[in-house]
């Protein structure tokens, strides 16, 4: 009866996702050294090559939180469908009342655990790209501009 459906373990899309959001600000990170390296209008580019590279990892995050969201809800919705059905079958049987509280209990408790483990998993996937990108983009947007002058010497 307790039949939770919704894939919560990051699955292969999403793995190629953060390699792509990977790929993406490695690609960034390079053509910003480049344009430092042949000073493109006398500006520092690899620091705000490092401010984009924050961006994206605020951006997935962002997207982490939107994705944790729209999956509580289809549990949320799944788990308003079972009740419904378990309700339906008591009434059908004429269980008795604690039959019934038994069950909806189960059935709570199934789908609690459900959105517990959503969270951990999510957080920790999403954690784990952001933070990432997130110290990376920082440490090259406060010190990239360093790189150039040590190896200038």
């Amino acid at each position: 009866m307790n039949d939770i459906t919704v894939s919560i373990y990051p699955d292969k899309r999403r793995k190629q996702q953060a390699l792509a959001i990977w790929f993406a600000c490695i690609l960034i990170v390079t053509f910003g050294v480049y344009l430092t390296s042949i000073q493109f209008y006398n500006i520092e580019w690899l620091t705000r090559s490092g401010c984009v590279v924050v961006l994206f990892g605020i951006w997935s995050g962002m997207k982490g939180i939107i994705e944790e969201r729209v999956i509580a809800g289809r549990i949320d919705v799944q788990r308003r469908i079972a009740l419904s059905r378990a309700k339906r079958k008591s009434r059908k049987i004429k269980a008795p009342k604690e039959y019934v509280e038994k069950e909806i209990a189960s059935i709570e408790l199934a789908y609690e655990r459900k959105i517990d483990e959503l969270r951990d998993t999510v957080r920790l996937h999403l954690g784990m790209v952001e933070v990432s990108l997130l110290m990376t983009g920082t440490f090259i947007w406060g010190f990239g501009d360093l790189l150039f002058k040590v190896v200038a010497f």
